[in-house]
């Protein structure tokens, strides 16, 4: 039996029983245990307030953002401010990517300094070297904006900003739930991974530039005959991405 059952049943027996000293009869009775039951659940049943937006009070809160973020894969610290979804303040903390090079290529020559800009940039390898390139270049100065080396590092530039874009399309579309560009986009990125491939030996750390100059030894006819081929085809890859990204709902 719960509580008040049992409590109902001692009462009611004692004013059974000393029914002549009491002045309590029957019906006071049963309206004193109604009034302490209600007593009771009104007191276990906390009062609910209206659930009203403008009442809700949203407190800012401060927010670490990386490096341990799959986004920022190490690279990028963001101390955020956030007002609920509401991005208010960032404070970027680039040092993550800070890995020392300067002080360790102060030890090493031009050429053997140039792996270590491949990696400082693993989506824009050659773009890194070229900039490094530029750099030495311009302290000898003995830029040339005519020499053949000259046109083909922007072959090779251009290249790279293409799988830049093939790459940051197709992942943000997989991002917002549409999966099929990024099978599109990373085969036509494959085939410019193997023109990586074929001029120096690595798809993705090439250390292929060269302070005025660069590594000849993986290119000929056929390697500018390819290239021309994949500029001419991957438009068909281009279309489907472009198709599918504009006319289906994500």
């Amino acid at each position: 039996m719960t509580y008040l059952t049992c409590l109902y049943i001692t009462l009611y027996t004692v004013c059974i029983t000393e029914s002549i000293s009491t002045s309590l009869n029957y019906f006071s009775l049963l309206g004193f245990l109604d009034h302490m039951r209600s007593s009771i659940f009104n007191f276990w049943q906390p009062p609910f307030s209206q659930n009203s937006y403008n009442e809700r009070k949203v407190k800012s809160f401060i927010l670490n953002f990386g490096p341990q973020h799959p986004a920022a894969h190490g690279v990028l610290r963001l101390v955020l401010q956030l007002s609920g979804e509401l991005v208010e303040r960032a404070d970027p903390h680039v040092g993550f990517l800070h890995r020392g090079t300067e002080k360790l290529i102060e030890q090493r020559t031009y050429l053997q300094a140039l792996p270590y800009f491949d990696r400082l940039d693993y989506v824009s390898m050659m773009t890194q070297e070229h900039a490094f390139c530029l750099g030495i270049e311009s302290l000898l100065g003995t830029t040339s904006h005519t020499a053949l080396y000259t046109h083909i590092r922007v072959l090779f530039d251009e290249l790279t900003r293409i799988m830049n874009h093939l790459l940051a399309i197709s992942c943000h579309s997989l991002d917002v739930g549409n999966m099929s560009p990024l099978f599109w986009a990373f085969e036509e990125r494959e085939r410019l991974m193997e023109f990586y491939e074929r001029v120096s030996g690595a798809r993705m750390h090439a250390a292929f530039y060269r302070p005025n100059d660069l590594d000849w030894s993986g290119l000929n006819h056929q390697f500018f005959t390819d290239v021309i081929i994949f500029s001419r085809n991957c438009f068909k890859s281009l279309t489907e991405i472009f198709a599918i990204l504009t006319t289906n709902n994500i």
